[in-house]
């Protein structure tokens, strides 16, 4: 006698198929591949921003060290029209310098290799402290062929703290990466940036 396959009408099977027969309906496996994609955009999530904090950290200790290089002496103020022409000229950011002589002195501008990345570098004061501001154009950050659309970290804001004695201030707007440095307080740092930069 033939064996049936028919299952019995009130009995459940853990396989469902579709209409079409075309896909196959695992509850089982269905739960252990979202549970397996969830964790793959976690750690993806985390590398990026880990990976942005390194290239962050990178670019801090770049800019500490061209902050340390002493100044020529009887360096005269620079226009500030002169120097956003010139951070224009070399990464393309729109910067609007505050323009307040109480407070603020541009006493040099240059471009330098800072890590693998051509930066604009401005030397300043403000009230008497000495900072230093990096500008450059976020694809120079990322990877090569990079077209820097994204931000190096998944949430929006601020990135600050202190290395060496130094604080610093790191933050991203209009497709354009910022970096502070200075040997100042960071709270000052900090309101500086808050107050004339963003």
């Amino acid at each position: 006698m033939v064996g049936s396959n028919q299952e019995s009408p009130g009995r459940w099977t853990p396989e469902k198929t579709s209409l079409f027969g075309l896909v196959s309906f695992q509850p089982r496996l269905a739960i252990v591949l979202f549970f397996l994609t969830v964790t793959v955009v976690v750690v993806g999530v985390r590398i990026s921003r880990d990976s942005g904090i390194r290239r962050v950290d990178t670019l801090v200790r770049g800019a500490q060290r061209a902050f340390a290089v002493p100044q020529k002496g009887n360096a005269r103020p620079l226009d500030p029209a002169d120097v956003e022409a010139r951070i224009r000229e070399w990464t393309g950011a729109k910067i609007i310098l505050p323009r307040d002589e109480e407070f603020f002195a541009y006493t040099g501008v240059s471009r330098e290799k800072i890590g693998r990345q051509m930066a604009a570098v401005v030397r300043l004061s403000f009230s008497g402290d000495p900072y230093l501001l990096l500008v450059l154009r976020k694809e120079m950050i990322g990877r090569r062929g990079s077209q820097g659309q994204g931000s190096l970290f998944s949430q929006s804001g601020f990135l600050s703290g202190e290395v060496d004695g130094k604080a610093y201030v790191f933050w991203e707007r209009e497709g354009v990466s910022y970096l502070v440095v200075t040997n100042a307080e960071l709270e000052r740092a900090f309101d500086l940036v808050r107050r004339y930069f963003t």
